[in-house]
């Protein structure tokens, strides 16, 4: 019986298999935290793309410990898609509401030092529009170092979303899903 591959073959088809399925595989630079509060979280959750880190918020986690959670899961990263209920000065989060001074008690800058050109974009048609939400996002950069953005000219979660606040200049302005 004749064989129609050599080892050589088969050993280089193996070889750009295992590359082409680790490529496929990999993790992107974005990470996905998910409040299980917000609006329609498990639609979300099921559209997003499978090789983005998933973070569900957890009522017994803090706002620091989950920027860090995202950070730990995929060292890579390079920006955080965060997706909690907001009103006009404050993130819903587990639970918790953070405000510009619950904040400023509970993120500790020495914690973020180490990942430098990460962007936050808060998904939320309301704190970008006022000067309280604009502050309580300002505040949230400072203490991590990462740059922070929103939408100012949205009126609801389900229309055309883009990021035209950010308290630095930002590269990309649209939203995961484009």
């Amino acid at each position: 019986m004749k064989t129609f591959f050599n080892q050589r073959t088969v050993l280089i088809f193996l070889l750009f298999f295992s590359l082409s399925l680790g490529v496929s595989m990999a993790q992107t630079d974005d990470a996905v935290i998910v409040d299980t509060d917000f609006p329609n979280s498990g639609g979300l959750i099921a559209s997003l793309p499978v090789n983005i880190t998933l973070i569900e918020a957890k009522t017994s986690a803090t706002l620091g410990e989950t920027l860090k959670q995202a950070l730990v899961k995929n060292p890579d990263v390079k920006n955080i898609h965060l997706f909690a209920p907001s009103a006009d000065a404050s993130i819903n989060l587990g639970g918790q509401s953070y405000t510009v001074e619950a904040i400023g008690e509970q993120l500790d800058p020495s914690d973020f030092s180490a990942n430098m050109g990460v962007t936050i974009f808060v998904y939320s048609c309301s704190l970008a529009k006022n000067a309280a939400g604009i502050s309580l996002l300002e505040n949230i950069s400072s203490q991590t170092g990462f740059n922070v953005a929103s939408c100012a000219s949205c009126n609801d979660l389900n229309e055309e979303f883009n990021f035209d606040y950010s308290v630095r200049p930002l590269t990309i302005t649209s939203n995961l899903f484009e």
